[in-house]
């Protein structure tokens, strides 16, 4: 579908930059167990997502349902603004960044 088209039929692809979990719901597959990755783009109808375009670390981009998008939770005590969602967990073995 060509962005005339998607506009025709009253879809809109919007821009994102987010940390998102990417999971398949029925917990089969390569994608059973969540995975977290970047949001570059969602489609939309109207105010409803139809689809999220999502890249992975290894550079490859995927379209996924919905369904299969989470956004990754707040965590508290955490700064709101960082480049890697990797480089701001913390270290299981002391605790600190």
């Amino acid at each position: 579908m060509t962005c005339a088209s998607a506009r025709t039929y009253g879809m809109l692809s919007k821009a994102a930059d987010r940390d998102v979990i990417v999971r398949d719901p029925s917990g089969k597959g390569p994608m059973a167990y969540p995975t977290i990755a970047r949001e570059v783009r969602t489609i939309l109808m109207g105010e409803t997502p139809v689809k999220h375009t999502i890249i992975f670390a290894d550079g490859k981009a995927f379209n996924f349902p919905p369904s299969w998008v989470s956004p990754v939770p707040d965590v508290p005590g955490m700064p709101l603004v960082y480049d890697n969602l990797v480089e701001c967990l913390p270290c299981p073995d002391t605790r600190s960044h």
